[in-house]
Parts: C-alpha cells; structure tokens; sequence
C-alpha cells in the first residue's frame, strides 16, 4: 500500500508541477493590446495636425483633440485610402465641426488595409491643414 501511494504522490506532484509550468507560460505573454494615439487639432503653430503622421495597427485607435483657431473636423479622401473605398473613408471621417476642448476618436478597423490614409480639416483644408494615418500591414 505504501508503494501505490508513494506512486500516487509522485504522479500528482509530476503533475502539479506541469500545470504550473504551462499555467505561468499564458502568465507571462502579453496579449496584444490596442494603443491609443492623440492628435491636436490646431496649435499654437497654426492651423496643422500635430503629429502630421500617426503609424497605427489595425485595433488602434486615433483621437483628435481640438487645440487652437476652431472649429475643426476630420475628412478621409477616399481618393487617397487604400482601395478607395467611401464607406471606409466615411466610417473613419468625423464630418461634425467641434470647438476648442472638444475631441472625438476613431477606431483603425481590423480588416482595414495596409498603407497611407490621408484626411483634412474641411474649413482649413486650403490652409494645409491635412495628416495621414498610415496603418501597417
């Protein structure tokens, strides 16, 4: 009897041991997790988007903080996004002007296609005022 339960022991400390090796591998990944990147909208340099560029993931989100000489929104060219698909370039577009304090977020979507995507301000678009979210493949 002492056999079959020394055996036992060992059996479940055997076991014990390599639930706890593979419990601490899903421990110690870190899941990827979407990173959130902040535009100012307007600035004491003028009328520009600072950063001009954002590098993204799909999953990442972008928002836009009203920052000097309002109002300002945010206006995808779908002439100059991947595949030049309007419904994209309108589910990434806020067409409402927003005033000084004010901000609004966009979602970079999973299946969005890799590569440059480039918006305005529509009232400041003849000033220069433009970026680009390049999303990466």
């Amino acid at each position: 009897m002492k056999s079959i339960a020394s055996v036992t022991q060992r059996l479940s400390l055997a076991f014990c041991t390599i639930l706890l090796v593979v419990g601490s591998l899903f421990v110690s990944v870190n899941p990827a997790s979407a990173e959130t990147y902040t535009v100012k909208m307007g600035t004491n340099k003028g009328l520009i988007f600072e950063p001009k560029v954002v590098n993204v993931k799909p999953g990442d989100v972008v928002k836009w903080e009203v920052g000097a000489l309002p109002p300002h929104n945010v206006v995808f060219d779908v002439s100059k996004i991947p595949g030049g698909s309007k419904d994209l370039a309108d589910k990434l577009s806020h067409k409402g002007l927003e005033s000084a304090g004010k901000s609004f977020e966009v979602t970079i979507p999973a299946d969005a296609p890799a590569g440059e995507y480039s918006y305005f301000c529509l009232p400041h678009r003849g000033a220069g005022m433009v970026g680009k979210v390049v999303v990466a493949g």
